[in-house]
């Protein structure tokens, strides 16, 4: 009786032993669980990333396209001139001499600020813009390149009554 009940003890040591610790699979598969988690976590942040710049890009195009508007408005009497308008076509560029107008140098200045402040469209040409006044309308598109493989060139487009 008494090899039986020491036995019995024996056994219960070994069943609290075995019972207490963590096992090498327990551990593989807590760290599998882990180690997803953080590569979700990481694509979570680069998606993040890949988007704020994208919206950081279209602040840029509204700002630069505020900009241009705000010219014309502070030089009116020839934004509204249909025999000189602020109009200028994409690729269309602008040589200044001593005697260009403000509406040369707004306009030169505002496509230099484009090639300067947005990135290269996929084909390698700098980011281009163009204004068409039509009556009192002014649209203002501006084009500029994307690192989205689905959507390569992006394009803003505005319309305002000056």
């Amino acid at each position: 009786m008494l090899n039986h009940s020491s036995s019995l003890a024996t056994n219960r040591s070994r069943t609290r032993r075995f019972v207490s610790g963590m096992t090498l699979v327990e551990v593989l598969v807590s760290l599998l669980v882990i180690s997803v988690g953080l590569l979700g976590v990481g694509a979570l942040q680069i998606t993040s990333l890949r988007n704020s710049q994208a919206s950081f890009l279209r602040t840029q195009a509204t700002a630069l396209a505020d900009d241009i508007i705000d010219r014309m408005r502070a030089n009116r009497t020839v934004a509204l001139d249909p025999s000189y308008a602020y109009n200028i076509a994409i690729g269309q560029t602008i040589t200044l001499t001593g005697t260009s107008s403000r509406a040369d140098r707004d306009r030169a200045e505002w496509k230099t600020a484009l090639r300067n402040d947005l990135p290269k469209t996929p084909d390698g040409n700098f980011a281009d813009g163009s204004i068409v006044v039509v009556g009192r309308l002014v649209t203002v598109t501006i084009q500029w390149g994307e690192r989205d493989p689905g959507n390569p060139t992006m394009q803003f487009v505005t319309r305002t009554e000056i």
